[in-house]
């Protein structure tokens, strides 16, 4: 495998040229106790915890919270529409290969949606692999891994106390296109040493792969009573969507009068009671139980149905900062209870592609 072996310092001074080479770079910086995606100038402000996530994902810079879609100004005789300014091309660094994944998984759901497109094309991701798990990490049961690459560009792997740094695209590969004198080709005693460290991390993960048949069983129990009992403590907060990586559902909103006035549009949630509401005063989902299937149904039935692969990721932050503990491996847990009887043979033809559950994980020694 191409790719280099790093000490701290020299990684230290790669990254110092990738934030003064005129993109907007966005890494993992310490507020608070706390590590947050934010916009940096120096390198020294980026913290690569190899043991740590982000408190949420990259996820507002390529789909921000709130954006304006368009603005009008009409001074009597002719409407002007003025557009946003192209976005900045930009480096997201030290995403988690779980965080990287939500992107792909964005990709699919946005395709088509001209803003998200251009503020994509001129992104570069770089991942970091994981050295230790979280309690509530589970990637490897939704197809990930802790040093999957899907969604990455550019790859940094820690390995007693330097790293692995080794590109997957040509992107990637021009990120590392300056000036390398005295980097160290990795050798293969590197990505085995890499390898055993991955096979810990899954392990300490301890999660069974989700089954292939699941999307479909749970699509066929969309009446099923259980979803009154999992929604009995969910609260409709929506914070579960807004600190998802994947999560990309969005309300638009007009504002202004006859002379001048903006479009924007910003996050919403499957969860919050006003999402289905019509503007005669129905909602087809009137209650939580029904907006929590809606959840549940979307992550792992409707989105895997269509598009191969699971929409969930595996990071655990709806675990982690539910305020009422609502766990979605629990939920999926009963639901697959549920649905243990499910008729067999009479599951919808799978989606083009890979398979929901089928193997994802990118070992590193491939």
């Amino acid at each position: 495998m191409d790719g280099w072996r790093l000490t701290e310092e020299q990684v230290r001074a790669w990254l110092a040229a990738l934030v003064a080479d005129g993109r907007r770079a966005v890494a993992p910086v310490e507020v608070d106790r706390l590590l947050l995606f934010r916009e940096v100038g120096s390198a020294g402000e980026i913290r690569l915890d190899p043991h740590g996530r982000t408190r949420w994902s990259a996820k507002e810079f390529l789909l921000p919270a709130t954006e304006t879609l368009f603005s009008y100004r009409y001074d009597g005789e002719r409407v002007a529409i003025d557009t946003p300014s192209p976005p900045p091309e930009q480096i997201l660094i030290g995403l988690r290969p779980c965080d990287a994944a939500g992107t792909a998984r964005l990709d699919d759901q946005l395709a088509g949606d001209e803003l998200y497109a251009r503020r994509r094309e001129r992104t570069v991701i770089v991942s970091v692999a994981c050295a230790s798990a979280g309690p509530a990490c589970f990637c490897t049961a939704v197809g990930g891994s802790p040093a999957g690459t899907e969604g990455s560009d550019l790859q940094l792997i820690p390995l007693d106390g330097g790293w692995l740094l080794r590109p997957l695209t040509d992107r990637g590969v021009a990120l590392t296109a300056g000036d390398r004198a005295g980097w160290a080709v990795a050798a293969e005693q590197d990505w085995a040493m890499a390898e055993g460290q991955l096979r810990a991390v899954e392990d300490a993960i301890g999660a069974e792969p989700v089954p292939p048949e699941t999307a479909a069983a749970l699509a066929g129990r969309f009446e099923a009573d259980s979803w009154q009992v999992l929604a009995e403590r969910c609260l409709g907060c929506g914070l579960c969507a807004y600190v998802c990586p994947s999560c990309g559902c969005f309300d638009v909103t007009d504002d202004g009068d006859v002379f001048c006035g903006t479009r924007c549009r910003s996050w919403d949630s499957c969860g919050l009671a006003r999402f289905t509401k019509h503007a005669a005063g129905h909602n087809p989902r009137p209650g939580q139980p029904a907006r929590y299937r809606q959840r549940i149904l979307h992550k792992l039935a409707w989105f895997p149905l269509e598009h191969g692969s699971f929409m969930c990721v595996g990071c655990g932050r709806c675990t982690e900062l539910c305020p009422v503990g609502l766990d979605i491996r629990q939920s999926l847990a009963l639901a697959l209870d549920q649905v243990a009887d499910a008729p067999t043979g009479q599951q919808p033809e799978q989606a083009p592609g890979q398979p929901p559950g089928q193997e994802r994980k990118a070992a590193i020694s491939s």
